[in-house]
């Protein structure tokens, strides 16, 4: 219709136009004629004619005025005072008017016009073409047609073409109108279909024109979208090196199958896959090496996996393993995920006794403990797993992930390459007080509420103080002082013993600075976990703090204990190596309850060794912990390695030590921990009373040592 009403517009304008146009051609056309005429007149009009020759003129003046075009055809000769007209009842021999515009043309020499409504008058003067002056003058009156009556014919003429054009062009312009809009609104349509998220909508591209030209620009445009949007998919749910989904993919997958529809909980248990000694096999072979070891085991998780489901009556596939994201209300169903580093999970059903999840279990850790052969290089790990189930064991996915965590923590600390499921957790590791401790001990980090104690080390020949260990202590606002029973295995958990021990060692090292400028020059011992030591920057961190603090490093003792030192006795003897030629030296701690190879203890940067307080706390009683203690103290001294006994708390205890040899001391015996300034002055009073008594009763001193103590 809007190209209708347009196309009406334009043909009345033009009609307007058309109008004007024709009658100003007619005007002109009038006019022109007039000076034609005119012309033909002044040339008939030749001077000094006879009077036989003014008949003729008079003859065709006449015949010009009859042929209905010219009103009035008038010559004037006024060297002989003729005028010859066309009017055939007057002659030249009648006295005729002469016309205003003829005497103009004679008293100026230049063409005269006039017109009026209904006619155009011209005169035109006669010269002498020899002597070019003006001789006479020509006039002719030219009829002019009525205005209006040229417009009605204009008129007439336009409103029988306008009518002709909106018979037959108005149906053809509305045909092709509706041709060229019909694809417009396909493509609308589909671009409308598109943006609702169906990106399979048909584009009609097998057009040639413009509207073809636009729709495959559109779908070029939208295979780019689908392209990209499949990739951001990718990169948002899909791990990289695995392509196993990742860990939001996981927690989508598991949330959304948290409930059927009806509202009741699905049975649903997760298996938190830690990979043990993954971290060796990055060191020693590279991280490209590491990433394909992922790789396989992502492949063994998978099919394992896939034929539990087929066992368990499903195909292969069924469940979404690696798959798209399950709806809400949707069946539980399986799905194995890195969650990253050397971390996956399996979310997998579970029934009321969990048969088919212990099974599971089992076989996941005897399927990744396997050796893989990869780039010609035979690598082994093994899977520490811990599982949580809903909701037995949690009502959020957050809980059950971090039940789940804590789990295969327990695994771990208990040598690894095994399962354990929360149930079996021992201990309150998951309570919201273990939470809240963790939330405390950041703040206390944070606060500097962390602070120190020591304990004394003495000299089981001389009974002089040779040293002392340092023991972190933590003054909370609520429950008081704590030691490090309390909190240490809450900080080895949430990765806070990196931040704990640094804390330690600069306390020690400032309050040995101190104690050298007071003219007590005591060795210190710090303990130092194995999460400090895997840290990048261990060693430069050590190294900071003595030269922050002016401590000198030849004071300066580490203690790791056994299990940790023979877990990665590479990495250790790789961390130690600059701190020992800086000169720290190291001592292995609760000796005697690990698995220590004399290969490597002779490869190892150890110095001194320190028994076990387990079996010292045995030594009147059992004959096994005698013997343990004597063979260590043997060995230590084959070796030329210093014995530190810790725990000692009898006077029999100490005998015995001393006995076989032992060479340094420590335990309630001598002195508990205390702070700095209750040390130094139990320092200063124990070597007084060691100096009073080494006198006269020097051998019964050192048959009973709490004599001096």
């Amino acid at each position: 219709m809007l190209v209708a009403g347009l196309f009406l517009a334009l043909s009345v304008v033009m009609i307007m136009v058309a109008s004007y146009l024709d009658l100003r051609d007619e005007e002109q056309r009038a006019v022109s004629d007039a000076r034609a005429i005119g012309a033909t007149v002044s040339r008939l009009a030749v001077p000094h004619l006879t009077n036989h020759h003014y008949l003729i003129l008079e003859q065709e003046l006449e015949s010009i005025a009859a042929s209905g075009v010219v009103e009035l055809a008038q010559v004037l000769d006024p060297a002989r005072a003729v005028t010859i007209d066309s009017d055939p009842a007057t002659s030249y021999f009648d006295d005729l008017e002469i016309h205003p515009l003829v005497k103009q043309a004679l008293d100026t020499g230049i063409e005269q016009t006039r017109q009026s409504r209904d006619r155009v008058e011209i005169a035109l003067p006669v010269r002498d073409m020899d002597q070019d002056s003006v001789l006479g003058a020509a006039l002719v009156s030219v009829k002019r047609s009525s205005a209006d009556g040229i417009l009605m014919t204009i008129w007439g003429r336009n409103i029988v073409i306008t009518l002709v054009l909106l018979v037959f062009c108005i149906p053809v312009t509305f045909h092709f109108a509706a041709n060229f809009v019909r694809p417009i609104k396909a493509l609308t349509l589909t671009a409308h279909t598109v943006s609702a998220g169906n990106f399979d909508a048909p584009f009609p591209v097998e057009r040639t024109d413009e509207i073809g030209v636009l729709a495959r620009a559109y779908r070029d445009m939208v295979s780019t979208i689908r392209h990209n949007m499949v990739r951001i998919h990718e990169l948002a749910y899909v791990d990289p090196i695995t392509r196993l989904p990742n860990r939001e993919s996981f927690r989508q997958h598991f949330t959304a199958s948290m409930f059927d529809e009806h509202g009741e909980a699905n049975r649903t248990a997760v298996l938190f896959i830690d990979l043990d000694r993954f971290k060796r096999v990055n060191d020693s072979y590279g991280h490209d090496n590491g990433d394909a070891l992922l790789k396989d085991v992502a492949t063994r998780l998978r099919r394992l996996l896939n034929l539990r489901l087929r066992e368990g009556g499903k195909g292969e596939g069924d469940g979404p393993l690696h798959g798209p994201l399950a709806a809400p209300g949707a069946a539980p169903s399986a799905m194995v995920a890195r969650l990253g580093g050397d971390e996956f999970a399996i979310a997998m059903p579970a029934d009321k006794t969990l048969a088919g999840i212990h099974a599971l279990a089992e076989q996941l850790v005897q399927c990744i403990e396997q050796p893989l052969e990869i780039n010609s290089l035979t690598m082994a790990v093994g899977a520490s797993i811990g599982v949580s189930v809903f909701p037995d064991d949690g009502n959020d996915y957050t809980a059950i992930l971090k039940n789940a965590d804590i789990a295969m923590y327990a695994a771990k600390r208990t040598g690894g390459n095994r399962a354990c499921f929360f149930s079996e957790v021992e201990g309150d590791s998951w309570s919201p007080d273990r939470i809240r401790l963790e939330a405390d001990l950041k703040k206390a980090l944070l606060r500097d509420e962390i602070t120190i104690a020591f304990q004394p080390k003495v000299d089981c020949t001389s009974m002089g103080v040779v040293g002392a260990e340092v023991l972190a202590r933590w003054q909370h606002p609520e429950r008081g002082l704590l030691s490090p029973g309390s909190f240490i295995e809450v900080a080895e958990e949430s990765d806070l013993i990196t931040k704990l021990g640094s804390r330690v060692l600069e306390l020690a090292c400032e309050q040995g600075r101190v104690w050298l400028n007071h003219g007590l020059c005591l060795p210190l011992a710090v303990n130092v976990s194995i999460r400090q030591i895997e840290k990048p920057g261990f060693t430069t961190r050590v190294l900071d703090v003595l030269e922050q603090t002016g401590f000198p490093a030849e004071l300066l003792q580490l203690e790791v204990t056994e299990t940790v030192a023979m877990a990665d006795p590479e990495r250790i003897l790789e961390a130690t190596k600059p701190l020992l030629e800086a000169g720290i030296t190291f001592a292995i701690d609760d000796f005697g309850t690990g698995y220590s190879s004399l290969a490597h203890l002779q490869r190892l940067p150890f110095n001194s060794f320190k028994i076990d307080r387990s079996f010292i706390s045995g030594l009147a009683i059992d004959r096994h912990s005698r013997s343990i203690v004597q063979t260590i103290i043997a060995m230590a001294k084959s070796l030329n390695y210093e014995v530190v006994a810790e725990g000692v708390e009898t006077e029999d205890q100490f005998r015995f030590l001393r006995a076989h040899g032992c060479t340094t001391a420590q335990g309630f015996l001598f002195a508990r921990p205390m702070p700095a300034d209750q040390f130094e002055d139990w320092s200063k009073a124990f070597e007084k009373r060691l100096s009073v008594a080494s006198g006269d009763a020097r051998d019964q001193t050192q048959a009973s040592p709490s004599a001096a103590a």
